[in-house]
């Protein structure tokens, strides 16, 4: 029996073939994506570009997105999975277009057989989904190309309660994982934590960091050009 492999891809420019891979932006594209379904979104359409969530406006449809975490102008929401919850489901379907999440989630999905989406609001639920793959990659969302503490940490977290072969990158996320008592501390200490503080949005924070409170396991189902479709898996 072939022994299953844990990976991680600290940015998206690292992304490779895996049996399933696991998309991670804590702060908070991963975070509102799992709020939507939670908030009764049957898809979320994870949009490569601004400009391509524009394209698919139609009724029924609610536009969500941030470019340098600013609400984009004309979208009836952020990116702000506390304010996804308050403001419950709006329409049909949630369009996203996010500067760091929802591309990666579209590059995933043209290299993995599966692409679950992962935080920590739905950590143990991931983990329970995935345990039986003979191959995991978890990818994290970064951010502007860059490895994100957050999601570094949410990764390691999650490589810890996987079995399998690990690789180095895996074994480095684990010790991230385990270098702090509790998830708030890595978000609060992260550069995309301070942004989120500099512009008033530092609830979000908190928020995202509260573990395990939802059990929806959102799975891209289909994918187009610059678009990966999301359901929910309970």
């Amino acid at each position: 029996m072939t022994c299953p492999t844990v990976d991680v891809c600290f940015t998206p420019r690292e992304i490779r073939p895996a049996d399933v891979a696991v998309v991670v932006d804590v702060l908070r594209a991963t975070s509102t994506i799992v709020q939507a379904m939670a908030a009764g979104y049957p898809r979320v359409l994870c949009c490569r570009s601004v400009a391509t969530a524009r394209d698919l406006r139609v009724h029924g449809r609610v536009l969500a997105g941030e470019r340098d975490c600013v609400r984009v102008p004309g979208f009836e929401l952020g990116n702000s999975p506390a304010a996804v919850a308050t403001a419950g489901r709006r329409g049909e379907e949630l369009v996203l277009a996010t500067t760091n999440g929802s591309p990666a989630i579209v590059a995933a999905s043209s290299a993995a057989r599966r692409v679950l989406i992962g935080c920590l609001l739905n950590l143990r639920a991931v983990l329970d989904a995935i345990r039986a793959e003979a191959a995991v990659t978890i990818v994290c969302s970064g951010t502007d190309g860059r490895p994100a503490l957050e999601d570094v940490y949410v990764a390691g977290r999650l490589v810890a309660a996987l079995d399998g072969m690990r690789s180095d990158a895996a074994r480095v996320a684990e010790r991230v994982g385990g270098a702090y008592p509790a998830p708030l501390e890595p978000l609060a200490e992260s550069e995309d934590g301070a942004r989120l503080r500099a512009i008033g949005q530092e609830p979000d924070i908190a928020w995202c960091a509260r573990e395990s409170v939802l059990g929806v396991v959102p799975e891209v189902c289909s994918k187009d050009d610059g678009v990966a479709v999301v359901g929910a898996k309970l």
